[in-house]
Formats: structure tokens, sequence, C-alpha cells
């Protein structure tokens, strides 16, 4: 295919995938405000007492727009993915081709699985535990900022939605022969420290911390078990080659 073609479709697929961003963001600013009381939900259950505050008048807005733009760019992933696969599979190989749709597919449920487990699981006991602590000995009136705290919730979603992504990551290196399954057993023990570095970055306190660190480490050990089964496959599939 020429140049000219080439930018043509990249051209082309680019105005699909912006399209699919600007419908999502419209979306999504349309229940902006459903989402915000659905985002509202871990500090109703941790701590009722906390009321939530805007502190200028072009507060709200933003909080709409954020929130717009995070679940929009969600929403809109599964196009954008769609159109730069279809821009590269001219040139992917047959069986490459076949990992495409199973990959984005268990991508966009790992991701899906990583901002439930933050919302369902690890906010409510990190706000319980960061608020009740924080305001118990401060004596404080519990007050919090509406941007902080969504910014602060949009963090620890999309943090842990992108942390589950790490099977998907780790099973492509694999596959590409870029790490084996002996690589990642060996940087198993400097693995853990990452892990806890990762948690301590996105994540505010020791409890969040290590709740973020567990489920690495697992999906760590279900790499190295995709990686096991992607070389036994391998081993397979020559020994029948050889055969024949």
């Amino acid at each position: 295919m020429p140049l000219t073609e080439h930018l043509r479709e990249l051209r082309s697929r680019l105005i699909k995938s912006i399209l699919a961003l600007l419908v999502g963001t419209g979306a999504s600013f349309y229940f902006a405000s459903y989402i915000f009381e659905v985002l509202k939900e871990p500090i109703k259950r941790s701590y009722p007492k906390v009321q939530l505050i805007t502190l200028s008048p072009t507060e709200p807005l933003f909080i709409l727009i954020k929130i717009s733009l995070v679940f929009g760019l969600i929403l809109a992933s599964p196009v954008v993915l769609y159109q730069i696969w279809r821009f590269v599979e001219p040139a992917m190989y047959p069986n490459e081709k076949k990992l495409i749709l199973p990959i984005t597919f268990f991508s966009i449920i790992l991701f899906l699985l990583g901002g439930s487990f933050a919302y369902f699981a690890v906010l409510p006991i990190a706000l319980k535990f960061l608020i009740g602590i924080g305001f118990s000995q401060l004596q404080a009136t519990p007050f919090l900022s509406v941007n902080l705290y969504v910014s602060f919730l949009l963090k620890m979603i999309v943090g842990f939605g992108l942390a589950f992504e790490m099977p998907i990551v780790l099973y492509l290196l694999q596959r590409a022969g870029i790490v084996t399954e002996e690589q990642l057993k060996s940087f198993r023990k400097y693995f853990i420290v990452i892990a806890f570095t990762v948690g301590a970055l996105i994540a505010p306190d020791v409890t969040t911390q290590v709740l973020m660190a567990i489920p690495l480490l697992l999906l760590y050990e279900i790499s190295i078990l995709l990686g096991k089964l992607t070389k036994k496959k391998s081993k397979t599939k020559a020994i029948e080659v050889a055969q024949e």
C-alpha cells in the first residue's frame, strides 16, 4: 500500500477515534450528575458524617468535566482499540490476528475488575481508615473538597484498572520472547518490592497499599502460569510440526 493511502487510512482511524471520544464524553457529561452520585457512595458507606463542599464557583463545572473526560475515555476505549486494530491488521500474521479479539476482551474485563475492586473493596476501607483516624485525632469538622474527593476516587479506580492489565502485558511479552517464565520466576522477589512501591504511589495509606499490592502479586503469579501454558503450547505445536 502506498504511503499516501497509509496516511489516509491513519487519518480516517484518528477521526473515528476522536468522534468516539467526543460521543463518549458527551454521553458521560449527560449522565455526570448520576455518576457523581455513584461516586459519593463509598464516602457515604464509610463515613456518613462527612460533608462534601465546593471551594469555588467554577469547581462544580470542572468536576463534571473531569468525570465526563475519564468516563468518556473508558466508554470510547473499545472503539479506539478497534480502530487501532483495523489500522495495523494488514501488517499482522494470521496467528497474531487471532489474538486481537481475546486480548481486547480480557483487557476490558480486567480493567473493569480492577476498577470494581477499587470501588467496592478498597475505597470504603481506605476512606474509613483515613477519615476516621484523621478527623478523630484532629477533632475537626468532617468537610471535604468535592474536587479533591473525586480526583482521589478517579485516581484509585483508574490506577487499579490499569494495574489489573499486568497479566495481558506480561503474556504478550512472553509470547514475543522478550521475557521468559524462568525470568519472571527469578524476578519474583524484586516484584514484591515493586508491587508495594506502586501501591504506595497510588494508595495514600498502608492499608490501601497492602490491598493493592496483594492483587498485583496474585496477577503476577497468574502471568507466570500463562507463560507456562504458552510455553507448553509452543512445544506441543513444534512437536506436531516436526512429526509432519
